[in-house]
């Protein structure tokens, strides 16, 4: 059995043939998405609709700031703001990788043990 079926096989399909199925797949895919938004929407109750557009609208004007930042050519205050927190914690993360590593695995271990130990307290 070959899992790369041969060039004169009639099952692989040429390149416009995948074109189309490529095509008719996105058509299907879009329209579904549409249909599953519109029923999301209908079930969804008002007050959450009207948090979801103010957190976009959000995000977009954010977005349109973040665009502007970057539009300029001094990038002065994104390297001072490197330097504070995130960029100290960046670097100190990177240095420190295996420390950091141990650290997750200990943190885990303990959570996963004390949820253990819940479960069996109420069993």
């Amino acid at each position: 059995m070959t899992l790369i079926p041969h060039a004169n096989d009639k099952s692989v399909p040429t390149p416009a043939e995948l074109r189309r199925q490529v095509a008719r797949a996105t058509g299907r895919l879009r329209d579904t998405a549409v249909h599953v938004g519109r029923l999301v929407e209908d079930k969804t109750p008002d007050p959450v609709l009207a948090g979801a557009l103010r957190t976009a609208t959000r995000v977009r004007d954010t977005a349109a700031r973040a665009g502007r930042f970057a539009g300029h050519r001094k990038f002065d205050s994104a390297k001072a703001s490197a330097k504070t927190g995130a960029g100290r914690a960046a670097t100190l993360a990177r240095a420190n990788r295996t420390a950091l590593a141990t650290v997750a695995c200990v943190l885990t271990a303990a959570v996963v043990a004390r949820r253990a130990r819940r479960a069996r307290r109420t069993k």
